[in-house]
């Protein structure tokens, strides 16, 4: 009799995965459409919180990991992760916090999605060893700031996970509709310490990212002349996979990207219906289709920014250390001129770009109300005030040579580039674009050990490093182009970066048990704006703070290290063939319930031949 209920069981047993599979919809005809974009520009890292110097990065990151809120189109916070949240005041206890609960969902590889992901992925971003620009988004949080400085644990840090349940501890009353803008910014995405743990490089390939968004990292290929990256349906976000169609959150399977083409085939192919989403146009045909993206070009919030490092010594001088140098370059260029040749862009009058809240209101604009901050169209005065400037140490500017470090697969960047190098070299400077290119990974790998080389570790060849990305990090440059894109609509997480104290860069010394306050990684070190941000931090009222972060402004383009060029918009070219597109505030994509007409004409043959 036992035998037969064992083996009862075991058919049982046999027969659920095929229930399963009936259920979720696996067995349909089809698992939905493969739609082919040109999506951005390549890119070779997808941490969230690294997402912020490269608008390309932040587009595809998007697709992959989910934030607790998001804003919307209209810059209205709405909840993603999170399923409900509540603040809690108590004057007598002087307890102060928001507890915010998590919906059911899951990451790429069926783990669930949790409220200790989100802690992990916050206390990283603060941990004093750590450097992350994200940080002072955070430092409302009880003991936050007081970590990153070295002052306390990390452990200290008010925020705690209970299963599903975040609870975030502050120090005293602040404006939370404030800090929810804050919380919209990706890099506050959670992550899984056991992935992220395990290699520096976990973000960089499908065998070890982990989504929690909508959509998986299912490809990635970088051999010259074969590039492409595959996006896949995340069939764990939000959904039963026992009950819910395949569909049911997610309602395309695949997104293809082809990055071997040419602009003129890109374009071509365009034309011609094979690719259905243009998300960069290419440089060379943006004037032909700029009435075409007219009506629904948005901004960026991203500035394209050139960072001067005060530590780079050329020809024996700290050049950028000296005042007038840096008033010289700024007022050299000709933005009029670079916005018209990138097409979609404005001339940049101010760091903080068009679109980001005055005083967290989303009607009213911090650039409108700031006003114009940077002549647009070069000044004629600029090379008095260099040789002015120079001078006093007895030199002229053709002792100068230095290089403008610049990402070599984008070639937006590279064009923008050759207009500043030469309205630079035009003050007498010898100024050079130096393209850096990404390399083949050369770290030893930890992930996981090689079982074909009995479990020796082994160096990868299937990953790349983006070595302007590291450059940039490590402050290993002289010039650096970037998009400067704001971690959030809110004014102060644009400027306050710039401020000693507020940069997010690592406080611990090296070789010591030490701690220091870090200047911004160009050297920046303006007490006037650190006094600023301070009082901006201080203050509780957003009108006043608004008031002072624009008094902010002022000053960081006065005082020159960061040159603001243009400020970025997105174009966008989408098939008549798709619908159901929507887009965050902050311009990526929201492919979740994204339809194509005819759709199975489209998918390959193997894909239909495997279903």
């Amino acid at each position: 009799m036992m035998k037969r209920v064992i083996a009862l069981l075991l058919c049982v047993l046999m027969v659920l995965p095929v229930l399963a599979s009936c259920g979720s919809g696996i067995n349909e005809d089809n698992k939905g459409a493969h739609v082919t974009m040109y999506l951005t520009d390549i890119v070779y890292d997808l941490d969230p919180a690294y997402a912020y110097n490269n608008e390309s990065t932040l587009k595809v990151a998007g697709l992959l990991f989910d934030n607790l809120f998001v804003l919307n189109e209209d810059g209205k916070v709405k909840k993603s992760l999170a399923k409900d949240y509540k603040i809690i005041e108590d004057e007598k206890t002087d307890e102060y916090k928001m507890v915010v609960t998590l919906k059911d969902t899951a990451w790429s590889d069926g783990v669930n999605v949790s409220a200790d992901d989100v802690v992990y992925a916050w206390k990283r971003i603060l941990d004093v060893a750590n450097s992350f620009d994200a940080a002072s988004l955070l430092f409302d949080v009880k003991n936050a700031r007081l970590a990153k400085e070295g002052e306390c644990s990390i452990d200290d840090v008010g925020i705690y996970a209970d299963g599903k349940v975040l609870t975030i501890q502050f120090e005293g009353p602040i404006d939370y509709d404030q800090f929810l803008i804050k919380l919209t910014s990706l890099a506050l995405a959670p992550l899984r310490e056991d992935i992220v743990k395990k290699t520096d490089d976990w973000a960089k390939k499908p065998a070890t990212i982990v989504t929690s968004g909508p959509f998986r990292l299912r490809e990635v290929c970088y051999d010259s002349g074969e590039e492409y990256m595959l996006l896949e349906r995340n069939v764990y976000f939000c959904r039963d996979i026992i009950e819910d169609r395949l569909d049911k959150a997610v309602t395309p399977y695949r997104i293809i990207v082809d990055y071997t083409k040419s602009a003129e085939e890109i374009m071509s192919a365009w034309e011609n219906g094979e690719i259905f989403y243009v998300g960069n146009i290419p440089l060379s045909y943006r004037e032909d289709y700029a009435s075409a993206v007219e009506k629904t070009k948005t901004d960026a919030l991203s500035t394209h920014t050139y960072f001067l490092n005060e530590n780079a010594v050329i020809n024996g001088v700290n050049l950028f250390a000296i005042d007038g140098v840096r008033e010289a370059m700024m007022k050299a260029i000709d933005r009029e001129a670079i916005a018209e040749a990138i097409v979609f862009a404005e001339a940049a009058t101010g760091l903080v770009s068009s679109g980001v809240f005055e005083a967290g209101n989303r009607k009213k604009s911090f650039r409108e109300v700031g006003g114009v901050l940077i002549n647009t169209i070069a000044d004629e005065d600029a090379k008095e005030i260099l040789s002015d400037a120079l001078s006093d140490i007895n030199k002229k500017a053709s002792d100068f040579s230095f290089s403008i470090s610049v990402a070599a697969y984008d070639e937006v960047h590279i064009a923008i580039a050759e207009m500043v190098a030469g309205y630079w070299s035009d003050l007498g400077f010898k100024v050079s674009v130096k393209k850096i290119k990404q390399i083949v990974n050369d770290d030893e790998y930890v992930y996981s050990l090689d079982t074909s080389k009995n479990n020796e570790k082994y160096i990868p060849d299937d990953i790349m490093d983006d070595v302007w990305a590291e450059d940039l990090r490590s402050g290993n440059y002289e010039v650096i182009a970037l998009d400067y894109t704001a971690l959030s609509a809110d004014a102060f997480s644009v400027l306050s970066q710039f401020a000693k104290g507020f940069t997010g860069r690592a406080s611990v010394v090296p070789n010591s048990i030490d701690y220091s306050t870090p200047t911004h990684l160009t050297g920046m070190d303006n007490e006037e704006f650190n006094d600023k941000i301070e009082d901006a931090f201080d203050e509780k009222d957003v009108e006043a703070q608004a008031d002072l972060l624009h008094e902010a402004e002022e000053i960081l383009i006065e005082d020159g290290h960061i040159i603001p060029i243009i400020f970025n918009q997105n174009a966008t070219l989408i098939s008549k063939d798709l619908s159901k597109i929507k887009f965050t505030y902050y311009g990526y994509g929201i492919f979740n319930k994204m339809k194509q007409k005819n759709w199975k004409d489209y998918v390959p043959v193997e894909e239909e031949e495997e279903q």
